[in-house]
């Protein structure tokens, strides 16, 4: 397993950057500081602010670039009217319930002002529930604002730790998905220090909380290598019987659709390969409470396959209000190490690939081959 302190610092900034869909400047500051630091990496930013990071450590293209992507933004508030100078009324994006809201501490930020901002407290007094309209949510603030607030520019988050790390177990505001992303940036570190010669990337997106919109505008646009071979990275809610700490999780679908059967099952073979040789431990499961962004990209004909981070608190649901999220820091680990080894075993990505198709061809053809001779010797006693 990769050591804790090669994954620690990017997440710790990263997953502390205030987000929420639409207004995701604060964590894409991050990433452009992380690239620059990094000139070996190439930086692409498409029309619509999708961040595209790739790693070219061979100028091979004998195989198909192995991309990961995740997501910048997570639920929250916009600003959508100003009553008072102390009271506030914001839109709700994202998938939160909303009557978990009221009374609830928000901190309000503008990403006019620089990241480093001294967040204006505020506390929701009101929530009208929209059923054909959208959700909004009256604010009253602890001081009066001292700027226009403006939509889109002033958004707001709950107000909960940006950043609690107890042992193995990471307590976070906005675990999803910038626990994901720093995952992808961990992973394209790993590949500069042992100069693994491949081609990999890292796909940031815009609002996917609203309905994967970064993705759908760059499908749309054709921003995506339709050779690539892509794996999308999410934290998935426990409530679809996955564990915290038992592994990261091989998402074989999620409430939308299925994904591609055969990047799943390269996943499952080097995750196997991964088991005998360490400690490395995995999940395989479907994930259906929710969907993400490897929906729309199968759906566009790309081959895509996704895994997840096991979440407590998905999108900060508690019991009876609003809570951190929470995952496992050792799963988070593992994952990165389930991408290296992917593509530094024999062959590559595409390798792991052609010998997952294999396995199952031959564990078929064994099945097959085992259990004809009773088939046939039994079906002239069924007609």
């Amino acid at each position: 397993m990769i050591n804790k302190s090669d994954f620690i610092p990017i997440a710790r900034a990263l997953v502390s950057s205030p987000t929420a869909p639409f207004h995701e400047k604060f964590a894409i500051q991050y990433v452009q500081e992380y690239a620059r630091s990094r000139p070996e990496l190439c930086m692409h930013q498409d029309q619509n602010g999708n961040i595209l990071l790739n790693y070219n450590g061979t100028r091979s293209k004998r195989h198909p670039r192995l991309i990961l992507t995740a997501h910048l933004d997570h639920p929250g508030l916009i600003f959508h009217e100003q009553i008072t100078t102390t009271r506030l009324q914001f839109g709700l994006y994202g998938g939160v319930i909303p009557a978990l809201l009221k009374n609830t501490g928000v901190r309000i930020y503008n990403t006019a002002l620089p990241k480093n901002q001294r967040a204006l407290r505020g506390r929701i007094v009101r929530v009208d529930i929209g059923r054909k309209h959208r959700t909004l949510a009256t604010v009253e603030t602890t001081h009066p604002i001292t700027y226009f607030p403006s939509s889109p520019g002033t958004f707001a988050t709950w107000d909960l730790p940006a950043w609690r790390l107890r042992g193995n177990r990471l307590h976070a505001l906005a675990c999803d998905d910038l626990v994901g992303a720093s995952v992808g940036l961990t992973f394209l570190d790993q590949l500069l220090i042992k100069k693994v010669p491949t081609r990999a990337g890292l796909l940031l997106t815009r609002a996917e909380e609203v309905g994967f919109i970064g993705t759908l505008a760059a499908l749309k646009k054709n921003y995506l290598d339709s050779e690539a071979l892509y794996i999308n990275i999410e934290c998935s809610s426990v409530k679809a019987g996955a564990q915290m700490g038992v592994g990261p999780i091989i998402r074989v679908g999620d409430r939308m659709s299925i994904f591609n059967p055969e990047v799943t099952a390269a996943l499952a073979a080097c995750a196997e390969e991964l088991q005998t040789q360490s400690s490395f431990r995995y999940q395989r499961k479907l994930m259906d409470s929710g969907s993400c962004e490897a929906t729309p990209m199968v759906h566009q004909g790309l081959q895509t396959g996704a895994v997840a981070l096991p979440l407590g608190n998905y999108h900060n649901i508690g019991e009876n209000s609003l809570k951190p999220e929470q995952i496992a820091v050792s799963d988070a680990l593992h994952l990165v190490d389930l991408f290296v080894y992917l593509v530094q075993r024999k062959g590559g990505a595409l390798g792991a690939l052609k010998q997952g198709r294999e396995t199952l061809k031959l564990s078929l053809d064994k099945r097959f081959k085992s259990y004809l001779p009773l088939l046939e010797k039994t079906t002239p006693m069924i007609r």
